[in-house]
């Protein structure tokens, strides 16, 4: 009997709650110390207890569902016609949470004036006995005392009741443009989300790094703090919502997993590098890891990938806003790199220091993320190709237009002979093509499924309020219990040139800037036939007293197109060269 009594202790309450009250074991101790404590309580229950009485109330505490209990506690609930106040623990192993939901929600079908009640407490099923000012103020609450309860005037129904709605409480690390951005849209969709969800969200804490800088009219009146480690073991944090950003976020989310507290991220630095690491803990410790918003703000592709039925066969991205916004006005406008950037800056759309943009980064920890969930592959961003956006000039825009296309950078993972082809880089892309009509700030995803054929996401990739917008929705999955299992990495080799998986087979860009020669483009053509290739476009510009010629050459492997870019490199009177792949 005693150590049934401490095997129930230990079943009805949480490894935190223990830790908490009693402190973790330490080296120097031989013994836990909530040993002392099971041991007094599992002596009292054996003296006290008779064994067939407990054995009569473990049969029936085991039919624990009202669904499952059958017509004879339905016919009496049917007999309750007093007002009734239903008062659930969240902590509470014996008689959890959903019990008591169900309980107040078939009291409502029976005709019952019913109530749900939560009482947030340490204690778990002691609560009721441990923390009695806390009941006695949930109680007045409740209207218990000082009135008589109320006997049910309104007629039996058929049918559910209505679910009570539930807070999440929310504990953020980081206050900056996208906290403000999430603590404004958590105001401004409240009642939407309590009338769709049946769920409530409040920030209950903020770690920040200064408490005293101003944050803003959303977040006055919400304790602060400069202990973010603080929000893992707060009672009244039900979840960690980081949007601080950096590796320095790393042991946050790590104590927060291991000890089992959901977790919400926007933070692509870190999970480019990290992610797998830390699915796997989430996995293991049957943990929530959400990470819509690092992937591409209000676009929903995290999500879809997460509850795909069907195979992917390759994914192609615009994932940044300031390189799509560049390129577009160096097609537009024919502004120079340099002064594309600086619009960018003054709207908000660039960074002081761009370079994580410019060099392809930021879009390469996005790949990251995004292969992870699409193919199970986890490869860091220094595993595979990455080039930037700063060999473009107005000329090439104006070239590709003169045949067909729009240049875009691109974030691309596809399978191909039973590897992965990955890689960040700008392409060619044909003017009928999805990705080549999105401009300005805007992303897109274009998905190739083996079953579904083509799909696409389309829609702002950067702001606060739509990264925000990402993360609110990664807050609604968790209230609804939909989180999906990250995969165990696997895996897959990367398609290399003169590897064992090649690259497909592609079309090229060529551009070369150089002082105007009547004999200059006959040569290009002639080195590209050496290699086995053809011409199968061109264009050309003149500008400044020198010429840009651009050409479209066949689909080949990429050794015989580097042999063509080298040996063009080194004729005399070209200045500068650049290719490109395109996008099939």
């Amino acid at each position: 009997m005693s150590r049934a009594r401490q095997l129930g202790m230990l079943t009805y309450r949480g490894r935190d709650e223990l830790d908490t009250r009693f402190g973790t074991l330490a080296p120097g101790f031989d013994r836990p110390p909530v040993a002392e404590y099971l041991d007094h309580h599992g002596r009292r229950f054996a003296e006290r207890f008779p064994v067939k009485t407990f054995l009569m109330l473990s049969e029936a505490i085991d039919r624990g569902s009202i669904a499952e209990a059958g017509p004879d506690v339905r016919a009496a609930l049917e007999q309750v016609s007093a007002e009734t106040i239903v008062v659930g623990v969240p902590g509470d192993m014996l008689f959890p949470w959903p019990l008591q939901v169900e309980l107040h929600r078939e009291l409502q079908a029976a005709g019952a004036q019913s109530s749900l009640w939560k009482l947030d407490s340490l204690f778990g099923h002691d609560a009721f006995l441990a923390d009695q000012e806390r009941l006695a103020e949930v109680l007045r609450g409740a209207g218990a005392f000082g009135r008589e309860l109320a006997t049910s005037g309104r007629p039996r129904y058929e049918g559910v009741g209505v679910e009570p709605l539930r807070e999440l409480r929310i504990g953020m690390v980081g206050c900056g443009t996208v906290g403000r951005g999430l603590l404004e849209m958590i105001d401004r969709q409240r009642g939407a989300v309590a009338e769709r969800y049946g769920v409530r969200f409040r920030v209950s804490k903020i770690a920040v790094r200064d408490r005293h800088k101003d944050r803003g009219r959303w977040a006055v009146g919400i304790p602060l703090t400069d202990r973010p480690l603080d929000l893992v073991s707060d009672p009244e944090v039900d979840v960690v919502v980081e949007v601080a950003g950096g590796a320095a976020m790393e042991p946050i989310l790590r104590a927060a997993l291991a000890a089992g507290k959901p977790v919400v991220t926007a933070n692509k630095v870190l999970l480019a590098s990290k992610l797998a690491e830390l699915g796997v803990l989430a996995q293991r410790t049957e943990t929530p890891l959400y990470c819509e918003a690092a992937a591409a703000a209000a676009l929903p592709i995290i999500r879809h990938l997460s509850h795909r039925a069907d195979e992917i066969e390759s994914l192609w991205a615009i994932v940044n806003g300031t390189c799509n916004f560049v390129l577009t006005r160096l097609e537009q406008a024919e502004l120079s790199l340099a002064q594309a950037i600086a619009e960018a800056q003054a709207l908000g759309l660039a960074e002081g220091d761009p370079s994580s943009d410019l060099d392809g980064l930021d879009a390469a920890a996005k790949l990251s993320i995004l292969a992870y969930r699409a193919f199970g592959a986890w490869v860091r961003p220094d595993g595979f190709i990455v080039r930037g956006i700063r060999d473009i000039d107005p000329a090439d825009c104006d070239l590709a237009d003169a045949m067909g296309c729009r240049i875009r950078l691109i974030a691309r993972a596809a399978r191909v002979h039973g590897g992965l082809d990955m890689a960040v880089e700008p392409l060619l892309v044909p003017s009928w093509h999805l990705l080549a009509s999105v401009e300005e700030e805007y992303n897109a995803v274009y998905l190739r499924c083996a079953s579904s054929g083509d799909l696409s996401l389309f829609g702002k990739g950067a702001g606060s309020l739509p990264t925000a917008t990402a993360i609110l929705g990664d807050l609604i999955d968790l209230a609804q219990g939909n989180s999906a299992r990250w995969p165990v990495p696997h895996a897959l080799s990367l398609a290399r040139p003169g590897s064992a998986v090649e690259p497909a087979p592609r079309r090229h860009y060529l551009r070369i800037t150089a002082e105007p020669h009547p004999g200059l483009e006959r040569r290009v053509q002639s080195l590209v036939r050496r290699q086995g290739l053809t011409v199968q476009n061109r264009a050309a510009r003149t500008a400044n007293e020198r010429v840009h010629l651009g050409f479209m050459v066949s689909a080949g492997p990429e050794a015989p197109i580097a042999t063509v870019h080298g040996a063009v490199a080194g004729l005399a009177r070209v200045e500068r060269c650049l290719c490109l792949g395109v996008l099939e």
